[in-house]
């Protein structure tokens, strides 16, 4: 096991292609598999309340950029940090969509645009963060300092609102306990990545990260179709 520091990259060449990271390859392709399918999930659902449409986004755009974030690993070796670009845009916009959908159950309006202006602004930041980050810094010496504010965008947003919101309607109705849940099993990806713990070179921090966050969807997954089920007057009043 290594701390602190990354294994040297793996490296096998396929059909003539130099692939990097295949082990990160497979554990993000597993991810996307899984979201996108909880999210067609979800749109077979009839009735759909703003609640479930923000959730919907959010495991579509999750599997799409865990996709995208395959490719990034997989062919390191011929885009660098560049190929991870489209991995690192789209994965801002993702915990914005857990805030709506946490946000959306509310029923202050006032709160809610308060709210939801509050979230836009923070995505904003975060964008602008990036930029100046990448405008500003070696990247491709330092790839780890333009992914810090993706970083704490989604550990903050995760849990200020699926975590802190998801608890405050838990003590109302308990079908909230699977989401809660789900950010409990994520937080821990977040010091597995920061702090490099990698048990193994065919088993690194991406792998642990991405099977932690892989449960931790499907328990997000599990708590909206219990919300659904048992807390539809909840959500009855935002129906799309």
């Amino acid at each position: 096991m290594l701390i602190g520091q990354d294994f040297e990259k793996i490296q096998i060449e396929l059909f003539g292609i130099i692939i990097q990271e295949p082990n990160g390859v497979i554990s993000d392709l597993l991810m996307s598999f899984v979201s996108i399918s909880l999210g067609i999930f979800l749109i077979q659902k009839n009735k759909r309340s703003e609640f479930e449409k923000w959730w919907i986004y959010f495991f579509i755009l999750y599997g799409v950029s865990a996709f995208l974030g395959a490719c990034g690993h997989g062919l390191y070796y011929y885009f660098g940090v560049f190929g991870k670009f489209p991995n690192w845009i789209t994965g801002i916009p993702i915990i914005y969509f857990i805030e709506l959908a946490m946000i959306s159950l509310y029923s202050d309006l006032r709160l809610k645009k308060i709210l939801r202006t509050i979230s836009l602004m923070k995505m904003i930041l975060v964008y602008l963060i990036l930029a100046v980050l990448c405008l500003t810094i070696p990247i491709q010496e330092k790839p780890q300092i333009p992914f810090l504010p993706i970083a704490f965008n989604t550990i903050f947003g995760v849990i200020l609102s699926a975590g802190f919101i998801g608890y405050h309607f838990y003590k109302k109705e308990k079908s909230f306990g699977k989401i809660v849940i789900g950010v409990l099993i994520m937080i821990p990806s977040a010091f597995v990545f920061l702090l490099k713990i990698n048990p193994k070179p065919w088993f690194d921090k991406n792998d642990v990260s991405h099977l932690l966050l892989t449960l931790g969807i499907i328990f997000f997954y599990l708590g909206i179709i219990q919300v659904k089920k048992n807390s539809s007057e909840l959500i009855h009043n935002s129906t799309t």
